[in-house]
């Protein structure tokens, strides 16, 4: 019985070092597909960053797959979580408007979007973290209806306005290429929340 317990005393540490080692690797893979893209995301660039050996990258996640997975793990549990009563939105447009600001106009999701991008062509990448884009996707349409009700009183209209909502906004962020502003990317944001916020009102909680 002692010496379980010491066992259980000696493995903590050693535990929560490894989850520490781990959030720092993934946080520098999210850094580096912001600064670099998918393509220049290599363990070595990821170690290098994070101020580990490639060796010591290698001892948590094996692969390059096996990295983004896990980072794709953390960059979409980011958007499925509930904010604080303190923090929910009293309108639909200010719960619009606060999705782009928290969740979509944000380096973390900057570094999602490498990652999609690259899973249409990348077969390997695409097979490691396909299920769970679509369980994602799947919980993103549970957490609208949760949170949404449509004004013709549908829930398939609620689903597909949300959806319309989450590809206005990526497209948005990938409008930045092509030079668009900072101020002409919230102008197109506040006609669109404009427009479809009428269709849509929030659950009472």
């Amino acid at each position: 019985m002692k010496s379980e317990h010491v066992n259980e005393i000696t493995l903590g540490p050693q535990q929560e070092k490894s989850k520490r080692a781990r959030n720092a690797i993934i946080d520098a893979t999210i850094d580096s597909l912001v600064e670099v893209g998918y393509a220049e995301t290599s363990l070595v660039r990821v170690a290098k960053a994070a101020g580990f050996s490639k060796g010591a990258i290698q001892h948590h996640f094996p692969s390059k797959e096996d990295l983004i997975a896990q980072t794709v793990d953390k960059l979409i549990s980011r958007t499925i979580s509930p904010p604080p009563a303190s923090r929910r939105a009293r309108t639909v447009e200010e719960a619009l408007l606060r999705a782009w600001k928290t969740f979509v106009d944000t380096p973390a999701y900057r570094a999602l979007l490498e990652i999609l991008n690259a899973a249409r062509t990348d077969k390997k990448l695409k097979k490691r973290i396909g299920k769970d884009l679509i369980a994602w996707r799947d919980r993103m349409d549970l957490q609208s209806l949760e949170n949404y009700e449509a004004v013709s009183g549908d829930d398939e209209d609620v689903v597909m306005l949300l959806n319309m909502n989450r590809s206005f906004m990526r497209g948005l962020l990938m409008q930045e290429q092509y030079g668009f502003s900072e101020e002409t990317a919230t102008r197109y944001l506040r006609k669109w929340v404009e427009m479809i916020s009428p269709l849509l009102r929030l659950k009472e909680k």
